[in-house]
């Protein structure tokens, strides 16, 4: 899963990433994005019976870092950026290594107990940054939102109307698990989804089907 592909020298994969709209989508991607949400499936101390490991595969933060997100975003950007707890300073670095600056950080607060080494995880938090000189539309967000709990690892469909509010289209998200419930313009890709891009180097299953559909209607 997310198998990253060998072959390509650094500026190829710079170059093809630009080419990111499916043919054979029913709507036409944007190319790049002002707005990017990821949720990258950490995998430290992610690992056990009842870790994330149990419920969807990990990936090294090597590969995170590498994924080649500074070409999906626009010169001007915003990221928001999944973490949990035991990953809160990975964060940071992939930030800087997809070409963004971390510049605050909001808190969902879930008054649940969850899993922990030390103290137990009631709280994961979305890292807000941003490169270039993209507008901050509403500045009166606080640093926190209490949002109910779902199934293991979903984030709370209140982060849309946050984002939606901060930061303008068109928007993409990363590692989604399902369309958006916002009639903004949001594209998605991941493994559990129909994506609407390919990101090359990370493969996802809906690109094979893609790709057959693609042979299909060229004959």
């Amino acid at each position: 899963m997310y198998k990253y592909l060998r072959g390509y020298s650094r500026r190829r994969k710079r170059r093809v990433t630009k080419y990111v709209t499916k043919e054979s989508s029913s709507r036409v991607a944007p190319t790049r994005f002002h707005t990017i949400l990821a949720d990258p499936p950490w995998d430290h101390q992610q690992r056990g019976l009842k870790g994330a490991e149990q419920h969807y595969r990990l990936m090294s933060l090597d590969r995170i870092k590498k994924m080649p997100v500074s070409d999906l975003a626009e010169d001007d950007a915003h990221l928001w950026l999944w973490v949990t707890n035991a990953s809160l300073r990975d964060g940071f670095d992939v930030a800087e290594a997809w070409g963004f600056t971390a510049r605050s950080v909001l808190t969902w607060v879930k008054f649940r107990l969850g899993l922990g080494s030390y103290l137990r995880n009631s709280t994961e938090h979305l890292l807000f940054c941003t490169r270039g000189k993209a507008p901050v539309n509403f500045k009166s967000q606080p640093t926190w939102i209490n949002a109910p709990v779902q199934e293991h690892s979903r984030k709370p469909d209140e982060q849309y109307a946050v984002i939606e509010r901060i930061s303008v289209g068109p928007y993409l998200e990363l590692f989604a698990r399902r369309r958006p419930p916002s009639t903004r313009d949001w594209s998605i890709w991941g493994n559990e989804v129909d994506a609407d891009i390919r990101v090359p180097g990370y493969w996802v299953p809906s690109d094979d089907q893609h790709q057959r559909r693609s042979e299909q209607e060229r004959r």
